[in-house]
This record gives C-alpha cells, structure tokens and sequence, in this order.
C-alpha cells in the first residue's frame, strides 16, 4: 500500500460529506439506528442523492425532556418550529401543537377559533396592551416573524386610549362642575343669611317731637331775625328684616319744613355720638336731642311768622277749651352707617300736623 492516505468504506462513510440540508436534533437514544448500512442509501459526491426529505426515515416520537425539532424549509415557510422569536425571545411550541392539532381535528378547530377571536377583539375595543397577549392563533408569514403588525395594533389602542382620556376629563369636569355648583349654592345660602338688612323707620311707632324743659328757647324779631330751641325726638327703628343684628354707627337725624314755604328748608339736626344694634326680633326705640335754629332778614318772613304763632304760649291760644296754635309740616330724614355694608344708608318720613315742641312765656310780644 502506498504512503499516501487512502479510507476503507467504514472511514469512507464517517467522513463523507454531508448533505447541505440541515439535519435536525435527534435525541443520543436515536443515534443507534440513526446511519443504516451503506448498501440501503445511494450516494454521490455530495451525499444523499434525494431532492427531498420524504425518504428520509422517520424518527420516533422525541422524549418529553427533548426539545422540538427545527426544520429550515418548515421555518421558512412557517409551519414548523421557528428558529427564534424576535420580538417574544421564545420558541413557538404552542404553534407547533395547534398546527398538529390542526391536521387532526380542522372542524373543531374551526369552530373553536370565533370564540377566542371575538375575545381579541374586545380586547382591541377596550385598549389593552397587547404585549402581554400570546402568539395569535392564525400565524400570517409577515406575523410569525416579526410580527409587525404590532405596531399597528399598537397605534390603534392609541385612539382608545385618548377617547379614555378625553371621557375621564369630561367625567371630571363635569363633577368639578357640580362640586362647584354646590359650593356657589351654600355659599349664596350662607351669605343670604349672614348679610346684614338695611332697618328702616318703623310706622308702628310713629316718630315724635316732644318739649324738653331746659329748652333755651329764643325768638328774636331784632336783627338777626331768628328763633332756636331744643327738643327730643323719639323714634324707632325696625331691624327684623335681617337674620343677624345690625350694627349701626353715625346715626344723624335731618328735620325740614314743609308748610311755610313751596321750598324745603332745614331747621333742626341731631346725631348719636356712639353706636348700637338694632334687634332682630322687635322695634329698637330711639330717643335723641335735636336742635331747631333759624335765622331771617325781617320779621316778616313767612317761616318765622309760622313758627311764632306755632310756638305760642298754650294758655293764651285756648279758645273755648281748644287750643289754636297752628301746626307744622315737617320732613324727618335720617342717615347711618350699617356695618358689613357699603356707602351710607337712608330712610325718611313725612310727620304732619306736628305741634311745636316749644312754648312762648305768658306776655311774650307778638309781631
């Protein structure tokens, strides 16, 4: 024998050059039976002979700790094993076993498929995230790759997902909205209460001009012509419109003619240097100093000629038991503050037929 390196058939057939399918995983148990004698299988140069795999020997069922068989031509046309899962990182074995039972049972897998469709499409109305989702049943070529219709299904939750948004954004302005009602309502129901009411003159007690004793009455025909003289006005106030009590601070008290002459003129003013509360729950009786003054060119002037006569002595101006001093017109105007309100307050009153709060001395001269 030669020097050169020459292989019996036994060599010959464990370095022969293998076929350039890819031979799958067999388990060692199957190793045994795994290359038959060289007689049963012809070969060329590049070994089987076989433009397919049909007539290659079938391989007994794999044991439960074997891992699944890889075909290149099943995974490229997507019905077996797939070498990878790019996006999940994982084998396709439940594939694998829906495709078996597949073949076995089409019309229960058939009627089995609706169900479990109709459940991904709820899926899909509601938004969910399809990540955590499974391998879908039917595998289309571009899915069972890639699965690049994910992100599709991803941008179509994104229009869910802002219809979500936008019906918890009106379900939240909406209760905002109603909170805010409520809070306005108790507000306006706690200021209607709370705020003070402007009191008025009461015309259940009218007011009234009285005489005071120590009056220091004047009435002058010399130059200046003039009268002045004290008097009390009693007067009451109504304050039972409001909830709470009013306070009330500068009270003043105007008193104008209104008979003499077609003009108003002012004769007397009083005030109330310190404040008080008007009640809620009955009249608030006033009783004030005013001071009546007027001044004239002459003697002669109507308003002065009235008030003197008015004023008489009561003794001098009896006749017959009725008394015949005339009476006066008088407009009461009054004005105050209200704490808790803005701007200062009014209220007024006509008093007719008023007698004068003062009397002339028995003999004073008459002009």
């Amino acid at each position: 024998m030669a020097q050169g390196k020459f292989f019996d058939e036994d060599d010959l057939d464990s370095h022969e050059l293998r076929s350039t399918h890819y031979q799958p995983y067999q388990h060692p148990s199957q190793n045994q039976n795994q290359n038959p004698p060289m007689s049963s299988r012809d070969h060329n140069a590049f070994g089987d002979d076989s433009d397919s795999e049909d007539d290659q020997p079938r391989l007994g069922a794999p044991e439960d700790d074997a891992p699944p068989e890889f075909d290149v031509y099943k995974d490229f046309n997507n019905t077996g094993v797939r070498y990878t899962t790019l996006l999940q990182g994982t084998t396709d074995e439940p594939k694998l076993d829906r495709e078996e039972f597949e073949e076995g049972h089409p019309n229960q897998l058939s009627k089995t498929q609706s169900p479990i469709l109709d459940s991904e499409k709820s899926r899909q109305n509601r938004g969910e995230d399809y990540s955590t989702i499974g391998e879908p049943l039917s595998a289309a070529p571009s899915q069972s790759r890639f699965q690049v219709d994910q992100p599709t299904l991803a941008s179509a939750s994104k229009p869910q997902g802002k219809l979500s948004q936008l019906k918890n954004s009106k379900n939240r302005w909406k209760i905002g909205s109603i909170i805010a009602f409520v809070a306005i309502a108790c507000l306006g129901v706690v200021v209607f209460f709370l705020i003070p009411r402007q009191p008025f003159i009461s015309f259940e007690a009218p007011p009234r001009l009285s005489k005071k004793e120590d009056n220091h009455l004047i009435f002058s025909a010399s130059k200046p012509t003039n009268f002045s003289f004290d008097a009390q006005l009693d007067l009451s106030l109504d304050g039972r419109p409001s909830y709470l009590p009013t306070l009330i601070r500068g009270f003043k008290v105007t008193i104008n003619d209104l008979g003499a002459t077609p003009d108003s003129v002012r004769l007397a003013t009083g005030r109330l240097d310190n404040g008080f509360t008007a009640s809620t729950k009955k009249l608030t009786a006033l009783t004030l100093d005013v001071h009546f003054k007027y001044e004239a060119k002459l003697p002669s002037d109507t308003l002065w000629q009235v008030w003197r006569k008015a004023c008489g002595n009561i003794a001098e101006s009896t006749v017959n038991g009725t008394i015949t001093r005339p009476s006066v017109q008088l407009f009461l105007l009054i004005e105050f503050n209200v704490i808790g309100m803005f701007s200062t307050r009014y209220d007024s009153t006509q008093l007719t037929n008023v007698g004068c709060p003062a009397e002339l001395p028995p003999g004073a001269p008459s002009f």
